[in-house]
């Protein structure tokens, strides 16, 4: 990731404003026992972030570069959203095993998706015509 641009850095903003939101609403759901409302901010969340990322990717000036712009908002998401709900999750639920392991089990799941995402996005010849490369 060579530089953010402006739409990325709009998006990492929304993406923090979401993810104290949705953690925020999260824990007050479950200390309020209101199981069912979960599903509610956990779409809510997701819709969010993607009508976001779809937005602003899709008309970020740098788009039709050779910069993945797919790859750079999965790992500014990624970040973003570790980084808010784990220390979340600790300052709600305590430091456990069982935090422990429901934390890391998201992240890395996330990370190896993040992983294959790098791996194709690297190997990828996008900005370049294909009947140049084939013929």
């Amino acid at each position: 990731m060579n530089s953010m641009t402006t739409n990325l850095k709009f998006f990492c903003g929304l993406a923090m404003v979401f993810s104290f939101a949705f953690f925020y609403s999260l824990y007050a759901a479950l200390s309020a026992q209101a199981y069912n409302s979960i599903w509610i901010y956990a779409l809510l969340f997701g819709l969010g972030l993607l009508i976001s990322g779809f937005y602003l990717g899709y008309n970020d000036p740098v788009r039709d570069s050779k910069l993945d712009l797919g790859f750079q908002y999965h790992l500014v998401t990624f970040i973003i959203v570790n980084s808010i709900g784990i220390p979340a999750l600790f300052l709600y639920m305590g430091f456990n095993t069982e935090t422990v392991l429901g934390a890391s089990s998201s992240s890395v799941f996330w990370g190896l998706g993040l992983m294959v995402h790098y791996y194709f996005s690297s190997r990828s010849i996008k900005g370049l015509d294909k009947k140049n490369i084939f013929d």
